[in-house]
């Protein structure tokens, strides 16, 4: 099992009703709906997705997905972009042990590059449009750096491959969409 994600571009909301499975359908004809994205706000990472209606149904104009890597991979990845937009490395305790990270900062509170990814859950929500605008461009401002920091660590191939995936969700959300994290 790993995190996947998928993009949209243009979301355009669904009228529908819920049949006795909770699936959507046609308010008026009762047949099933062809969708693309049910909206999961995640209530622990509140202003993410602000300019979307939560449990409502959305097709898009175009989608995009990958796999962002198994949950410890993931949260390797996102540590390094942590590491990678400066913040210091801090300790938390988990199950009764400290372990050190970047991403503490954004964990705290901070706010600054990536933050709103950084701090995100890994396995579940959904990012809207407004944040996914403020994402792409920090994808975008730190590209260049991205290429160098994935030339210095131990794993070229797998920083800036996933950092270009990343980026290119955020930008695809930025045009009315949303990022999925499924």
């Amino acid at each position: 099992m790993g995190l996947d994600i998928t993009a949209y571009r243009q979301l355009t909301k669904l009228d529908c009703v819920f049949d006795e499975d909770g699936e959507p359908i046609d308010a008026s004809t009762k047949e099933p709906l062809d969708y693309d994205l049910r909206v999961y706000i995640n209530p622990d990472f509140p202003g993410r997705a602000d300019d979307l209606t939560p449990k409502a149904i959305y097709s898009a104009t175009e989608s995009i997905g990958f796999c962002a890597g198994g949950y410890g991979g993931y949260n390797a990845w996102r540590d390094s972009l942590a590491q990678l937009a400066g913040y210091p490395k801090g300790t938390y305790e988990q199950y009764g042990q400290r372990h050190e990270s970047y991403c503490q900062a954004c964990w705290d509170g901070a706010q600054g590059p990536f933050a709103e990814l950084i701090n995100f859950s890994d396995c579940e929500g959904v990012i809207g449009t407004a944040v996914s605008a403020k994402l792409a461009a920090d994808f975008a401002k730190f590209d260049d750096q991205a290429i160098q920091h994935s030339e210095m660590s131990n794993r070229p191939d797998w920083f800036y491959p996933l950092y270009r995936e990343w980026r290119a969700a955020f930008e695809m959300a930025a045009d009315g969409g949303a990022v999925n994290f499924h």
